[in-house]
């Protein structure tokens, strides 16, 4: 496996390669510091550092890329941490400045990325220190994140199995009469004893849930279904589990109903390959459960989408719907979950990260794809 800096020195061609491709001079990537599950984070993508206020990677047409981050007391740890080019740590009044100076030594025409996370007042700040408006860069960070590197994979994989390791915990920890917070504390204190640095947790508890949510101080019960969305962070990569977990035995209802989703699985990963539009995935996840008496339960207000582009945010496919447009490609990372509520039943849950690859798509979480139950 590279190393992080030839694994980031590939990232930072690859943009090269697009710059040259749109006549680019020089691009400016800024990000604002707030990080979550879905957002893409850019200067992460090509420095590997996740910086704590707002910031600007500057990349020129050949050679090393230049950091400028705020605040400035985080120097320090920036010019340990990053290894592909120099790096200067100014406060957060002096960025558009500092930018401004950077980039006057790249070629023009110049182009940025990160208007969307950008706030107005700075916007304005930056547009007049630079003297004109930049083209829009987004789609070269885009196209450089649709896949992924062997060192990103190898996070991405490091997070499902600290996912599998969280619903282990849910499996073998809840119990009558335990609130949702407590088990919640459970799991993440399960994923971060392996490293965990965040994770995006989603858990709805009762005998019938509309769907999945926030945790609240509800106690459990017996013969409560438990849906549960985990979804670790290693590094600034996540990874997504989604599974369901009866506290009692379940009925034969039940079983029959969430085999239903492990069939509209299977036929969700078969459509998962490269070349094949994203959107598949949904048709045959929704060809499924439709054909089953659900149709109308597949689409909002009850459905939103069969999964959505994961690892490094939801990058390509943002979401997994019918209406989705990109080609799946190799390396891509993203989770497939043909969540569903089913009247009888309630909401369930059974979700993978996957890898795509030449021949379909490889799981990265291992927990086995069934029921889970245990009696009381």
């Amino acid at each position: 496996m590279l190393d992080i800096k030839s694994d980031l020195n590939m990232r930072i061609d690859r943009v090269q390669k697009q710059m040259a491709e749109r006549g680019f001079g020089g691009l400016i990537v800024f990000y604002g510091g707030q990080h979550n599950m879905l957002r893409m984070d850019p200067i992460l993508l090509l420095a590997d550092f996740r910086v704590l206020g707002p910031a600007a990677l500057l990349v020129p047409r050949n050679g090393s890329p230049r950091l400028i981050i705020t605040p400035a007391w985080d120097g320090a740890r920036a010019q340990t941490e990053v290894c592909v080019g120099p790096v200067d740590a100014v406060e957060e009044s002096a960025l558009a400045t500092a930018i401004a100076a950077a980039a006057s030594l790249l070629d023009a025409p110049l182009a940025m990325v990160g208007q969307d996370v950008m706030p107005l007042g700075f916007a304005r700040e930056l547009r007049t220190a630079l003297g004109a408006e930049p083209l829009d860069g987004g789609e070269v960070v885009r196209a450089t994140a649709t896949t992924r590197t062997p060192v990103e994979l190898a996070r991405i994989e490091r997070a499902a199995a600290m996912a599998d390791e969280g619903f282990r915990c849910l499996s073998e920890t809840a119990r009558v009469g335990m609130t949702e917070f407590e088990l919640a504390a459970e799991i993440d204190s399960a994923m971060q004893a392996m490293g965990s640095e965040d994770n995006f947790g989603l858990m709805s508890t009762g005998p019938h849930n509309i769907a999945i949510r926030a945790i609240t101080e509800r106690r459990l019960e017996a013969g409560d279904v438990i849906v549960s969305e985990i979804t670790p962070c290693h590094r600034g990569y996540f990874a997504q589990l989604c599974r369901t977990f009866i506290l009692g035995e379940p009925s034969d209802l039940q079983r029959e109903k969430y085999d239903l989703l492990l069939r509209a699985q299977v036929a969700g990963l078969e459509a998962a390959k490269p070349g094949l539009p994203s959107s598949g995935i949904a048709r045959a996840v929704n060809e499924v459960i439709g054909a089953a008496g659900y149709a109308e339960y597949c689409r909002q207000p009850y459905m939103r989408t069969r999964g959505h582009g994961l690892g490094l945010g939801g990058v390509v496919p943002y979401d997994v719907t019918e209406s989705a447009s990109p080609v799946l490609e190799t390396d891509m990372t993203m989770v497939i979950h043909p969540n569903q509520y089913i009247p009888e039943t309630g909401y369930m849950m059974l979700g993978d990260t996957v890898a795509i690859e030449a021949d379909g798509p490889r799981s990265l979480t291992q927990t086995p794809r069934r029921l889970f139950w245990r009696a009381v």
